[in-house]
């Protein structure tokens, strides 16, 4: 699968870095520009440890433990966001390994061999509900105590089809022309002012992300984030997706770092031995303090409890 989601733009970058003594030269290079980006949202991704900040269509596969899952019930612990109360009864629970925005299908297959499987379903009538309750995005699955299902122990046998990442928040652009092929990578949409180099945009179901534009031509890679690569009519709306203040702050102010160090060095060290650092480095982790809010708890690594 092809991940694509920059949390800038390479002209929001270049913007960013007008009149600083080491922009000249480089900010004219859109393509130097978005891989500097792609790399900022790198740090930022794994230094909160739960995802990316948009969407990402995939499936993620829990083993159970040694009986079925009722037999594994075990302390649910607070997330800070929804405090949840063990009564000594209550059904097991998974916590999450990155955000979930959405569970398109939740299967469970039986023993070892995963001859059949059951769709589960969620709500209070169901099988399963998604937490916290009432905002996103979802951290913990858990099993409806009242549900007669059960889940066997074994290696892979609960899997979450969904939509994983922080947020789905989209902006209308623009609209789109026709898209015949599913392997064109040109796009040609009514304005493409609004868009920019670096930036995951989204045409009916399908992600698009965007490496370089002219005028209302975008070149784009097809099909990214789990998405599939399909046709699309004329007239078709044209999304940005829509991320987090902070986390675009975040993407300009590591990226200017690490633009500043290509054309003048990452500077000097900080500390002595096995913890010394560059300058730049000390800097970029200063910058990854300001999202602390994002980071994620602990994980159980994929496991039912």
């Amino acid at each position: 699968m092809v991940t694509r989601h920059t949390y800038a733009t390479a002209d929001d970058l270049r913007d960013y870095l007008a009149g600083t003594t080491y922009s000249s030269g480089w900010t004219a290079d859109a393509a130097t520009l978005r891989r500097v980006l792609e790399g900022a949202s790198d740090r930022i991704n794994l230094y909160c440890g739960a995802g990316t900040f948009g969407p990402i269509t995939d499936t993620h596969e829990f083993d159970i433990g040694s009986g079925t899952l009722r037999d594994s019930v075990q302390p649910i612990l607070s997330t800070g966001r929804n405090d949840i109360v063990n009564t000594g009864t209550m059904a097991s629970i998974i916590r999450l390994p990155g955000w979930l925005i959405s569970a398109t299908t939740v299967t469970a297959y039986s023993g070892t061999d995963r001859a059949s499987n059951t769709v589960l379903t969620a709500g209070y009538n169901a099988d399963y509900f998604l937490m916290p309750y009432n905002s996103s995005p979802k951290t913990i699955w858990k099993l409806n105590e009242d549900t007669a299902d059960t889940l066997d122990a074994g290696q892979q046998t609960l899997t979450i089809l969904g939509e994983w990442g922080y947020t789905n928040n989209t902006i209308l652009v623009t609209t789109a022309d026709a898209v015949g092929s599913t392997t064109s990578t040109s796009v040609s949409v009514t304005s493409g002012t609004n868009f920019g180099p670096a930036q995951t945009i989204l045409i009916d179901t399908e992600q698009m992300y965007i490496t370089s534009i002219s005028g209302n031509t975008l070149t784009v890679e097809r099909g990214v984030n789990g998405t599939t690569a399909a046709t699309h009519s004329g007239g078709a709306s044209a999304y940005r997706y829509d991320y987090p203040p902070l986390v675009i702050q975040a993407c300009l102010d590591i990226g200017k770092i690490m633009f500043r160090n290509r054309d003048m060095g990452s500077g000097g060290t900080i500390g002595g031995g096995d913890a010394s650092m560059t300058t730049s480095e000390s800097e970029v982790r200063s910058v990854l303090m300001t999202i602390d809010d994002y980071r994620a708890t602990a994980t159980s690594g994929g496991v039912i409890f």
